[in-house]
């Protein structure tokens, strides 16, 4: 009888252990919603933190424009000529070309984002860093101790562990500011300076001294 009290209390108590073991490891593990990250996107190039510029031509044209501060496109009007890069015809090019993407490739290390630190020694060794705004690898001065990863011997090292999607930023620096420019005629009157002229988007009939472009 005695015998069979103690194997009765020996599965009740390895019963409760089970369960208490189970009830610990369940409410440890989080759940998907708390294991799931938000995915942050990041600007992918310096060229979409630049003020907006409507240059210096007296045009309409709707372009858009990426805001660094709210990770936006917005609508701006460009005059027709010069400005700067941070221009796009529509939002989707806006946003291609100003954000990063999730799964967009092979994830470059942490430290590829680090500003190049010189160290703290007193030497002057060339060495390469990555600049994750330019997406580019540059050279620099190194002391020769301390620093952080973000340092490489040589431009083949920092581009092989650094840099990609090169092409998406070339042609963000290469597009052509043609902005409907052949459809726009310019007109310089007399009292007009040769940078500065009246855009119409409509041709009228053109005065001996009308330039088109």
């Amino acid at each position: 009888m005695k015998t069979d009290l103690l194997f009765f209390v020996h599965c009740f108590c390895s019963v409760l252990i089970l369960e208490v073991n189970c009830k610990i490891q369940y409410e440890t593990i989080p759940s998907e919603d708390i294991r799931a990250t938000t995915y942050s996107p990041k600007i992918v190039s310096k060229t979409c933190t630049l003020i907006p510029d409507d240059g210096p031509c007296r045009g309409n044209i709707r372009m858009y424009y990426f805001d660094p501060a709210s990770l936006k496109c917005n609508i701006f009007l460009w005059g027709g000529c010069q400005g700067n890069g941070n221009r796009f015809k529509t939002e989707e090019e806006c946003i291609g070309k100003c954000l990063s993407k999730p799964n967009a490739g092979p994830h470059r290390p942490r430290w590829c984002s680090l500003s190049f630190d010189y160290g703290f020694c007193f030497g002057n060794e060339e060495r390469w860093y990555y600049d994750h705004l330019w997406r580019v690898c540059k050279k620099t001065l190194y002391s020769g101790c301390g620093g952080n990863k973000n340092n490489f011997y040589n431009r083949e090292q920092c581009e092989s562990v650094c840099r990609f999607g090169h092409e998406g930023l070339m042609r963000v620096q290469e597009k052509k500011d043609n902005g409907g420019m052949s459809k726009i005629l310019i007109i310089n009157p007399e009292n007009a300076t040769k940078k500065r002229g009246r855009i119409q988007k409509t041709v009228p009939t053109t005065p001996s001294n009308a330039k088109v472009q």
